[in-house]
């Protein structure tokens, strides 16, 4: 074999570390950049490492008896290793392949439990939301029957307060009616006196002509008076009764009447509350459904690059490249 009589940097050229690693290899240890360094005595470690990674990537090569002048071709600008040199060059390059084998089953190994456990988790998170989902199903069912409670009140309510002011229209009806009925008892009751002025002064002229017949018609006039003084005076506490007991009833149901109005309104807002929470309550459900979709969708992925990353058949120089890796990190 030949190598490549390029000059490098700081007197180091490539024959030079390709012998020392064989050197170090000679000893049944395997060449690091280190043992290389200080086996020539000189050279940086960014000069040498370029240096010993083509010897690793020769090595195979070097391994590999020669069968045919095509290999021989090949084979032109290496030089054939020592015996011992070989044996133990076989021995490393062994091990390595195992060391490589086990690295990439293990590697496999804690991929496969990693994703069992990415699956294990994503399916509690999926249960944890599915309950999560049918808690705020239930959620919203309980809000939407408090909402048809709260209707179902504020429609009581509201013929309770068209009841009431049925009713204060009837109390104002009757207040009219007494009203009315008062004023006519007035009228009456002036007309009768009225009446009776005339009566009287009609019994004055006569007095003198007709004493006896006057007198006892002016007591029958005067006990007449009499009689319509007390109906006047028994029409009138009637008429009063009358009075305060609709102006109690009319107060009655006003009270009645703003104190439904009040209720409608706190009712009105609580169903106003109710209808936000409602809201909020589908919003989140509707995040909570983008989201399992999310991970639905992420499940999928992982799932398919878990099949990725699952062994498969290599490619005959696919062992030896892992090989090479694994001795570099060595």
């Amino acid at each position: 074999m030949q190598f490549n009589s390029a000059r490098v940097a700081r007197g180091v050229q490539l024959e030079e570390v390709w012998a020392s690693a064989d050197a170090v290899l000679a000893q049944g240890e395997r060449p690091t950049i280190e043992r290389v360094r200080q086996h020539l005595g000189r050279g940086s470690p960014n000069t040498v490492a370029p240096m010993l990674d083509a010897w690793y990537a020769s090595l195979a090569k070097r391994l590999t008896p020669s069968s045919g002048p095509a290999e021989e071709t090949q084979a032109e600008g290496s030089q054939s290793l020592p015996p011992p040199v070989l044996r133990a060059a076989k021995a490393l390059w062994g091990r390595a392949l195992q060391q490589a084998h086990d690295e990439a089953a293990e590697r496999i190994a804690v991929e496969q439990s990693q994703l069992h456990e990415q699956s294990q988790a994503l399916e509690l998170e999926k249960h944890a939301l599915a309950q999560e989902k049918q808690r705020l199903l239930d959620r919203s069912d309980a809000l939407n029957a408090a909402l048809h409670a709260k209707d179902q009140r504020i429609a009581d309510l509201l013929r309770q307060l068209a009841d009431a002011q049925q009713l204060a229209g009837v109390a104002h009806a009757e207040s009219d009616h007494w009203r009315t009925k008062h004023a006519h008892l007035e009228t009456t009751l002036a007309a009768e006196h009225q009446r009776v002025l005339s009566t009287e002064e009609e019994h004055r002229r006569e007095r003198g002509r007709l004493e006896q017949r006057a007198v006892a018609q002016e007591h029958r006039l005067l006990e007449e008076v009499d009689r319509v003084r007390q109906e006047t005076k028994r029409l009138r506490q009637q008429y009063d009764d009358a009075t305060v007991k609709a102006t109690k009833a009319l107060e009655a149901e006003l009270t009645r009447a703003n104190l439904l109005e009040v209720q409608l309104g706190s009712a009105q807002a609580e169903n106003a509350g109710l209808a936000r929470e409602l809201t909020v309550a589908r919003q989140d459900l509707q995040s909570t459904r983008e989201h399992l979709a999310a991970l639905s969708v992420q499940a999928t992925q992982m799932l398919k690059e878990a099949r990725t990353r699952l062994p498969r058949d290599r490619k005959p120089g696919t062992t030896i490249k892992a090989a090479r890796r694994s001795t570099r990190k060595l």
